[in-house]
């Protein structure tokens, strides 16, 4: 592994990010305000022995070629696409969901791997597709993504499920499909969209989808959420348990950008939203530098996967995007989220550190020292 060509600004940004989250919980539920048998219960302890167990993930994820998971890409989605399936003979519903597989006293979340496993598995089928520029060629992508969110809107588990729509367009778009026919898709969804609200829905879902146009009962934890944002002011209450003075339901998992929000006001969450900025800044450089199809995919489709949740988890704090359960990337409470997150960094990280520039053959005829000295050490990066 060559670490002088790790991305220490991507890493940085993305340490930052935790630590940044790890401060919200100590605040949100310290753990010196509990007895000493109940520090594993703690969410902050809990948070960081999740950090520590996705940071091994992360390492696991920059030791091999990038190249090797195309190789295997379609069986850890076979995998994950079975367990979805039968999730609701494995698990008892909890507040109505089967998302959720109890492991002692942790959950696994499978929808979230899910996310990785269906950007691999797209990537390989995208990487060697040659029939794009047809709907025969669009169908089979569109289906390795259309499954397994359709089975984790079953769950019911809408804010995953609708994140594998942009991921698949944008994907897809990268591999060279016609924007005709993208544009086609698009609205053909739009069309189904609203059958499936009024059809596939039950009650509660839709009135937690539309509660953040009216400011009702249903809304209750989003307006406490846009109360306490709005409180931090410029540079916040201040750092520590009595800085939080609006009470959110589940604040330290959907809704921990207002716990940033209040205690560090403007200041501190523009902070957190810059550092997300560097991360899709860097996403996109690696993505542009990065000329094998499949790494290239493999970066679009995860950095497209963290933006809309990004996206939709601060809007839902803001009070301009429905409650969707979705948590904020590196930041937000949950094991499933922090090792997904963590495993994404690490495969983006890996392709940015064994990408290979391209030389033209006017450059190679100057004999350019850094060019003479790469040349021979590129096909050894490529294979370790």
């Amino acid at each position: 592994m060559q670490v002088k060509r790790i991305d220490f600004v991507l890493l940085l940004a993305v340490l930052l990010l935790v630590g940044m989250g790890l401060l919200a919980l100590w605040s949100y539920l310290p753990p010196t305000n509990l007895k000493n048998e109940n520090l594993a219960a703690n969410h902050f302890m809990k948070q960081a022995a999740f950090l520590g167990v996705s940071m091994v993930a992360l390492v696991l994820a920059l030791l091999p070629n990038y190249l090797h998971a195309r190789k295997l890409a379609y069986v850890p989605y076979a995998l994950l696409l079975l367990t979805l399936m039968a999730l609701p003979f494995l698990v008892k519903a909890t507040n109505g969901a089967r998302g959720w597989i109890p492991i002692g006293p942790l959950k696994f979340q499978p929808a979230e791997v899910m996310k990785i496993a269906v950007v691999l598995a797209l990537g390989r089928w995208l990487s060697l597709a040659r029939n794009l520029s047809t709907w025969k060629g669009l169908a089979a992508p569109l289906a390795l993504a259309g499954i397994p969110a359709a089975i984790i809107f079953t769950q019911p588990d809408l804010g995953n499920a609708m994140l594998f729509f942009p991921v698949v367009m944008v994907m897809l778009y990268t591999a060279g499909a016609r924007p005709k026919h993208l544009a086609l898709v698009l609205v053909a969804t739009l069309v189904i969209i609203p059958v499936a609200y009024r059809f596939g829905m039950k009650e509660y879902q839709r009135e937690r989808l539309t509660s953040f146009l009216f400011a009702d009962q249903t809304s209750y934890q989003q307006m406490q959420s846009i109360k306490a944002s709005a409180a931090g002011g410029l540079a916040g209450r201040g750092f520590g348990e009595d800085g939080v003075q609006f009470y959110v339901p589940e604040r330290h998992t959907d809704f921990i950008y207002s716990i940033v929000a209040e205690q560090y006001g403007f200041i501190g969450s523009t902070l957190l939203l810059l550092l997300l900025g560097v991360i899709f800044w860097r996403c996109a450089k690696i993505a542009a530098r990065t000329t094998e199809p499949f790494g290239r995919l493999l970066v679009v489709g995860l950095a497209t996967f963290l933006a809309m949740q990004v996206f939709i988890n601060v809007g839902m704090n803001l009070g301009v995007a429905p409650i969707t359960g979705l948590t904020l990337p590196f930041v937000s409470y949950g094991g499933s989220s922090l090792l997904t997150c963590f495993i994404t960094a690490g495969l983006i990280l890996n392709v940015a550190m064994r990408w290979v520039p391209t030389f033209s053959s006017r450059d190679l005829d100057k004999g350019h020292r850094e060019i003479r000295e790469f040349v021979p050490q590129a096909e050894k990066w490529l294979v370790h």
